[in-house]
């Protein structure tokens, strides 16, 4: 089993409880406020608070963001608990501080760094070697973003790292956009284990010392 240091889906998880904490404050208030402006009708406060927070839900845009956090956060447990199968030589780093943003799971083994960004989406997803469709829109801004990151992790690091694509959810065709892999779950710990090895054993552990510090 592989080392693993971090969390994954540590950010999302936090984002999540800020979340539940605004609703549990707004509940709160308009049960307080019914409380004590109708007193004669207390025992309605609590079914006012509820509706009121269901309400609050129903906001597209609050369940936007609450679908979205949620999705995000089962799939990178979900890789997250994938990569936990690679060999004791290997380290897995979830959630990577990269100023700005974070990189949601950075592996390094002995074919060397793998920066491996995690989408959960449904719907058909098609990876071409022009471009990347999710439901029929194209996405290559998912594209961008994984290798931006490779690139931001490659300055801090000093050496090559290479992005991978993994998507937990939808119906994938397509296993490459550019030279970019795009792949499920199950394939990201065969892809990883097949590739030769070209990264030393004191550079592996100088890269895990800088990512130690980085992790969220």
């Amino acid at each position: 089993m592989a080392r693993q240091f971090g969390k994954a889906g540590k950010t999302l998880s936090r984002k999540l409880w800020r979340v539940a904490l605004v609703l549990l404050g707004f509940g709160f208030l308009a049960w307080f406020l019914v409380k004590l402006l109708v007193p004669w009708a207390g025992f309605l406060a609590l079914p006012v608070a509820v509706f009121l927070v269901g309400k609050l839900l129903q906001d597209k845009e609050v369940e936007r963001a609450v679908v979205a956090n949620a999705r995000g956060y089962l799939g990178e447990a979900r890789v997250g608990q994938v990569l936990a199968g690679l060999p004791s030589t290997w380290r897995v780093f979830h959630d990577v501080d990269l100023g700005g943003e974070n990189a949601d799971h950075v592996v390094v083994g002995p074919p060397g760094v793998f920066n491996v960004e995690v989408k959960n989406y449904t719907g058909k997803i098609q990876a071409t070697p022009k471009g990347l469709w999710i439901r029929g829109e194209r996405r290559d801004d998912l594209v961008r973003q994984a290798w931006r990151q490779a690139h931001k992790l490659r300055e801090l690091l000093g050496v090559e790292v290479e992005p991978l694509l993994v998507f937990v959810g939808g119906e994938l065709e397509g296993r490459q956009v550019g030279r970019l892999p795009v792949l499920r779950p199950e394939e990201v710990v065969p892809y990883l284990k097949g590739l030769p090895s070209r990264l030393g054993f004191a550079e592996a552990q100088r890269v895990a010392q800088v990512l130690e510090r980085k992790v969220r």
